[in-house]
């Protein structure tokens, strides 16, 4: 049985958020988050390989949210926006078992749940300024 990665995405959004929120380290505030966020084993596993992939590279990450959002400061994006975006960019950088599209996709999908109206739009936005930053070609959606 196939598991499904968007539990570990979800969970590692809310851990990050939770360390940013408290300034606690990921040990710290492991348990209440994953009180709230029952997981596989193999999504918790995932989800702590994203988590330590953006602690890790999150200079870099926001050096490239920065160079992909050319009108917007940093702090003043929706916090779960830059956390959603850190983590699709982990995943566009860093595992390339993921493809492309799903990272983006699955990036702009929870953005739309969890975040601001226009989280969506804007993280997909910027996805796609940070793909074509490095000479990624991004097919943009077809128009109804």
């Amino acid at each position: 049985m196939k598991v499904s990665y968007r539990p570990a995405r979800v969970f590692a959004m809310q851990l990050l958020y939770a360390m940013e929120i408290t300034g606690q380290t990921a040990g710290e505030a492991l348990p209440g988050v994953l009180e709230s966020q029952p997981l596989h084993a193999e999504q918790k596993k995932y989800g702590m390989k994203l988590v330590d992939l953006v602690q890790a590279h999150r200079e870099e990450l926001d050096e490239n949210i920065k160079a992909a959002a050319a009108h917007w400061e940093l702090d003043r994006m929706a916090s779960l926006d830059r956390i959603v975006l850190r983590i699709a960019m982990v995943e566009l950088s860093y595992i390339p078992e993921i493809p492309m599209k799903v990272a983006i996709s699955e990036a702009v999908q929870i953005a739309a749940k969890y975040s601001t109206d226009n989280s969506d739009s804007f993280v997909n936005g910027l996805l796609t300024g940070f793909m074509r930053n490095r000479g990624m070609v991004v097919t943009e959606p077809k128009e109804k």
